[in-house]
């Protein structure tokens, strides 16, 4: 009878401290983790300059579509009706070459990034980076806070984030000193 008491007591003691236990969850930017540890890559660092320059060239459509805006609000103020046509047809081809150049370059844009992401190591790499750290941590899941996973994310913590820690450790292991962030 005792036996079975304590065997419930202690039972109960166990199943009220696992129903205690708390699932740690972190997160990690993949993206900057990529950026940072990799920026020396070859691969990376062309791929990262074709970003920007498709970057830069948006912008500069951008600025042509608003400078002809500003023409047609001139053109409109000065009741010059044919002009003030001329320029919505302009401005209705660049809006539209403008959606097709970021849908075009957007989809160039992902598919780089797989290709390089798929035809080298790197993903593997901050793959198994990221699951030491987060074992060392005691998380049970890691969740991206860059590109879908933000999607995700409606609140966080900083000490959750172990996007420091992994670039430290990717450093760590080509032998190399990181001194960026905060710990």
């Amino acid at each position: 009878m005792k036996r079975t008491a304590l065997a419930i007591v202690l039972a109960s003691a166990a199943l009220g401290l696992w129903a205690q236990e708390v699932t740690k969850v972190g997160i990690c930017d993949f993206s900057r983790v990529l950026n940072t540890s990799y920026r020396e890559s070859k691969t990376v660092r062309e791929f990262y300059e074709a970003q920007q320059t498709i970057k830069k060239e948006q912008a500069a459509i951008e600025k042509e579509i608003s400078d002809l805006e500003n023409q047609r609000l001139e053109a409109d103020k000065a009741r010059n009706a044919e002009t003030v046509l001329q320029l919505d047809k302009r401005l209705s081809e660049k809006r539209r070459y403008l959606d097709d150049y970021k849908k075009i370059k957007g989809d160039w844009i992902r598919q780089q990034a797989e290709r390089i992401l798929g035809s080298s190591n790197f993903l593997r790499d901050i793959l198994e980076v990221v699951k030491v750290v987060a074992e060392s941590e005691g998380m049970a899941l890691v969740v991206r806070s860059d590109g879908t996973g933000a999607d995700l994310i409606l609140y966080n913590i900083p000490e959750i984030d172990i996007t420091e820690k992994v670039i430290k450790e990717i450093f760590r292991r080509a032998g190399k000193t990181w001194t960026g962030g905060s710990d």
